[in-house]
């Protein structure tokens, strides 16, 4: 969501006319992405268990909707599909002559066996492996795009292989520019989605082999965190937990943190995580999953056991973020992961003649 809500920012503010096409959660609608587009039309998704005995992945099929298809033909321009899982539609005869470019996220057959991995529940590990399998099988669709959009070096090789048809655009982010804080902080974070089982077990083990290792103060941040994680962080003085922080408080402890440690299970897509630290935070110390594939390995302490994550975290402890490491990641990010740019390079590619429509 992050990476869509900014790349439509980025294409509003390059005066591209938006035409945007969501579907519904049970949320309300966003004004702030709606402030951005010419028009928004919101679909239901079918999300009865009818659609789990599909060949095609139940993320896909669950958001077919016959009304979207219909208003894609009330027009002739480019079409973004945001997503494998809205792909539905990609292959459509009635959309052959469109030009159409896919936003791949991660690898997702991938994603969905790691999730599998570390799932507990053997009925939701059953559905990941079938649906990791599923999309398997329904990747070869992406073929019948002019265009794959990935978002890390892995990403690009592992479908340019297959499809032939890649461009590597990294994801869009909330920053304009770096801002990071020089100076020092007094505790080390780690923050994700702790409803997603990866993250609960990335967690698990930062808690197991890392910071119940250091006498720094550690913070895990996220949104609903399950209630065996919160026992487990109650038994370590030096751990506090702080659960479904806001926007304005999670910024503020990315910002504030000495080090952000972000390791990672999946070694696919480009951690937003990662992304974000790197903009606004002092020290990132990772894994090589984590910063496999994205070329950021120079702006990174790289940390692939919990003894070595130990070291790197004393180490870095008592050693101040400086102004010279801030003008090291402006150069660095803006290469590749500067937003305008990236909204520019997407231009070209959906509008060769230079129209003013997507």
């Amino acid at each position: 969501m992050i990476d869509c809500y900014y790349r439509i920012r980025s294409l509003h503010i390059a005066g591209i006319k938006i035409h945007l096409h969501a579907y519904e959660y049970g949320r309300s609608h966003s004004k702030e992405i709606e402030a951005f587009c010419s028009s928004v039309n919101y679909y239901p998704r079918d999300i009865s268990s009818k659609r789990q005995f599909s060949l095609l992945p139940y993320s896909v099929v669950s958001r077919r909707s016959d009304q979207l298809l219909t208003n894609l033909l009330k027009d002739v321009y480019p079409i973004l599909f945001d997503g494998i899982q809205t792909t539905i539609f990609l292959d459509d005869p009635a959309l052959a002559e469109r030009t159409k470019a896919v936003r791949i996220h991660n690898i997702e057959p991938r994603y969905y066996n790691t999730l599998a991995r570390y799932e507990k529940s053997i009925a939701r590990k059953l559905y990941y492996f079938i649906e990791a399998f599923r999309l398997w099988r329904y990747e070869k669709i992406l073929k019948k795009s002019q265009y794959l959009m990935t978002v890390s070096i892995v990403d690009h090789e592992y479908y340019n292989s297959r499809f032939h048809n890649s461009v590597l655009i990294p994801s869009s982010h909330p920053y304009d520019s770096v801002g990071c804080t020089e100076g020092t902080g007094d505790f080390v974070l780690y923050h994700g989605d702790l409803s997603v089982n990866e993250n609960v077990a990335v967690a698990g083990f930062l808690i197991s082999k890392v910071f119940s290792k250091i006498h720094f103060p550690c913070i895990i941040a996220g949104k609903k965190p399950p209630e065996n994680l919160k026992t487990i962080i109650s038994k370590y003085a030096n751990i506090k937990l702080i659960p479904d922080p806001d926007t304005e408080t999670m910024d503020n402890l990315i910002r504030n943190a000495h080090i952000n440690v972000i390791p990672t299970m999946a070694a696919n897509g480009l951690k937003l995580k990662l992304l974000i630290s790197l903009y606004c935070g002092r020290y990132c110390v990772v894994n090589s999953t984590t910063i496999n594939g994205s070329g950021l390995y120079s702006l990174c302490h790289i940390a692939d056991t919990g003894e070595k994550m130990v070291q790197k975290i004393t180490d870095l402890m008592g050693k101040p973020f400086t102004q010279e490491m801030i003008e090291e990641r402006r150069k660095v990010l803006a290469k590749n992961h500067d937003n305008k740019v990236n909204a520019a390079r997407l231009i070209r590619l959906l509008f060769p003649e230079d129209e003013k429509h997507v």
